[in-house]
């Protein structure tokens, strides 16, 4: 991948969480805390937890990718992390502000990146098989618009109760 393609995927990934953050300063406690009657759904609040436990996991990552090509990487248990950690008690507003400032680091780092170690950067994940930085950086992107849509879910849900 060019450095220039490279360096739009890294700023996308770093302003992946923009949209979901001005909206979740829009809203109120009733509305981060409130879980909607959907097997399985988790509050706002929980869901921002997420995000930065999912973006603490991903510096071990993309660091590991970078300092040791090819390295294999654990797969964590997003339910027993939420249920073991009591994602519903923790500020998931100022968990989304240190996800925030985690990615700032992450692409301010991958911005420094020569062309060989960039190109040479890659994980094993156990289940998607080998990824590359760039691929990684996808998929965190991604992930971003995923929670997105459950906040609006959410919220939804929250307007017709």
């Amino acid at each position: 991948m060019e450095k220039r393609e490279f360096n739009a995927l890294v700023n996308a990934f770093e302003h992946a969480y923009d949209a979901l953050s001005a909206k979740v300063r829009e809203i109120g406690s009733a509305e981060l805390s409130f879980v909607p009657p959907i097997a399985d759904a988790w509050s706002i609040n929980e869901h921002l937890v997420h995000l930065l436990d999912a973006d603490c996991n991903l510096v071990l990552r993309i660091r590991g990718a970078v300092a040791e090509p090819g390295r294999d990487v654990p797969v964590w248990n997003q339910e027993a992390w939420r249920a073991k950690n009591n994602y519903a008690a923790s500020d998931g507003l100022f968990s989304l502000d240190l996800a925030v400032s985690l990615r700032k680091f992450l692409a301010e780092s991958l911005r420094t990146l020569d062309d060989a170690t960039r190109e040479a950067a890659a994980i094993v994940h156990p289940e998607k098989g080998p990824l590359t930085l760039a691929e990684v950086l996808k998929i965190y992107t991604g992930h971003a618009d995923t929670h997105y849509k459950y906040l609006i879910r959410n919220l939804e849900a929250f307007a017709r109760r």
